[in-house]
């Protein structure tokens, strides 16, 4: 065998090969069991409800929201329930899945518009405008939500040039909760956007929206390394030099490197558009999953993880890409079914200027190594939000960096209720920075806590009993944080 040695490598190939086929690519299961117990993609908060409608038509949901104020019962909207605290369901309410209202009605290629129903995913506008050389302006990384999903939690993306995406909306038609169909603008005098966009479903049910588009850029991927120390000017260099269009960065979590190394992936403009290049399907899922379950691990095995990172970071430095190929990275290989166990989000928000004393105080607060922890943090992803003037629960009322999270812990009532302090402790670090942190995720914050992060909370919850007196929309977020009664 030594002789032959490209015999010992062919049986090496095919021996990895098999490994990596033989990883599963498990699919999380949530939405509705047959006993009509609802969960979302964490699956921490089940409650029984009472049926799913699927959303045919603008009649039918006309009809159910009006019956809905005549007989009592509540509703809920969902799309893809990738929030993960309640906000797709409530408590023997009716969901109405919004999944098959996924039409593209109209594309204006010379305005660079499109119009599109609220049930389709970032995935279907794509494929309907790539052909025309168009690209979203403001989306999530991740093709894979719907529209009405993402404007309801008020998402932002990769994109440092064009502000939140409820800033890309120009007009919308809204069913209220009385059950009337309206066409809103930006100026509107009744400001429904404020209220719908980032509302999480409470005031009604967007049909279809028109959103402003760009060209499909083609771009120059640029990587760099760098300390977190480094970062915050950095940063400002990127804004203040318009040759980057999109950015985001990393920052370690490994035991050795622990919240000091990051690295910086940038989209340069080329001055070129494209009409051709097809969009990208996902691509090595299993070798990607094997590397974040070694990462899973914590300890060495995390310094593994974050060091082939790093080659990966450096493989794509030079390489181009499509402005709408950005927007679709992979999520498959991210799923995650150990049972026992969970992995959460969360997003916290700090001002620009704020970031480099709030890791300094955050390495204070976490375990450089959770190997031997029950809580562990996988990953830290660093992105930027734009000041928000456009709606009322707004997580940037200046400009932001936004810290995503990826959060693992176990199932059990002590594994929870440690996880809770944990990140209660991490959310009063980021408020003594200015901060806040996002609505769409499990509540583990306290009242108190999301009171003092959104200070105007009380103007919301008094526009939501004015536009819907009987409480039509209701969600297990609005149950607990919001409802009269409970809030307190």
């Amino acid at each position: 065998m030594t002789k032959r040695p490209w015999f010992l490598g062919i049986l090496v190939v095919t021996f990895l090969s098999l490994i990596l086929w033989n990883i599963p690519i498990e699919k999380r299961k949530y939405g509705l069991t047959q006993s009509n117990l609802a969960t979302d993609y964490t699956g921490l908060l089940p409650e029984r409800i009472e049926r799913v409608v699927d959303a045919e038509n603008r009649s039918d949901l006309q009809r159910i929201i009006k019956e809905a104020n005549e007989e009592g019962y509540k509703i809920s909207l969902a799309g893809l329930q990738h929030s993960q605290g309640g906000h797709t369901y409530y408590k023997d309410g009716v969901v109405l899945d919004m999944r098959s209202m996924d039409k593209i009605l109209e594309i204006d290629e010379e305005n660079k518009t499109v119009r599109v129903e609220a049930g389709a995913s970032w995935e279907d506008v794509q494929e309907a405008i790539t052909p025309f050389g168009l690209a979203l302006k403001v989306t999530q990384s991740q093709s894979i939500f719907t529209i009405g999903g993402s404007l309801s939690v008020n998402a932002h993306g990769r994109d440092i040039r064009f502000g939140p995406m409820a800033g890309t909306v120009e007009e919308m038609t809204l069913l209220t909760p009385t059950g009337e169909i309206i066409t809103v603008k930006r100026d509107d005098p009744e400001e429904w956007m404020k209220y719908v966009f980032g509302g999480y479903g409470l005031f009604g049910i967007i049909l279809d929206v028109k959103l402003e588009l760009t060209d499909n850029d083609v771009y120059t991927i640029r990587t760099e390394e760098l300390k977190t120390e480094q970062y915050e000017d950095y940063f400002q260099k990127l804004m203040d030099d318009d040759k980057t269009a999109m950015h985001y960065a990393r920052v370690s979590v490994a035991p050795e490197t622990f919240l000091e190394e990051m690295y910086a992936i940038n989209y340069d403009y080329t001055g070129e558009t494209d009409k051709d290049t097809p969009l990208k399907n996902e691509q090595g899922i299993r070798i990607s999953k094997l590397a974040l379950d070694i990462g899973r691990k914590g300890g060495k095995l995390e310094d593994l993880f974050w060091e082939s990172q790093r080659h990966y970071i450096g493989s794509i430095d030079g390489k181009t890409i499509t402005r709408n190929n950005v927007m679709r990275s992979e999520s498959t290989f991210m799923e995650y079914t150990t049972p026992g166990r969970v992995e959460v989000l969360q997003e916290f928000f700090v001002p620009v200027d704020s970031y480099e004393e709030y890791l300094k105080d955050l390495k204070e607060l976490l375990s450089s190594n959770d190997s031997g922890d029950d809580f562990k943090v996988h990953n830290i992803t660093v992105r930027y939000a734009a000041k928000d003037d456009v709606t009322s629960l707004n997580y940037a009322s200046e400009d932001m960096l936004g810290l995503v999270i990826l959060i693992q812990h176990g199932l059990q009532e002590e594994e929870i209720k440690g996880a809770k302090k944990i990140i209660q402790n991490w959310t009063d670090l980021t408020l003594e920075h200015g901060g806040t942190y996002y609505l769409p995720y499990y509540r583990y914050q306290s009242k108190e806590q999301f009171k003092e992060s959104y200070p105007d909370w009380e103007e919301f919850q008094e526009e939501k009993l004015q536009r819907d007196p009987n409480e039509v929309f209701q969600n297990l977020f609005y149950d607990y944080y919001l409802k009269e009664g409970n809030a307190s």
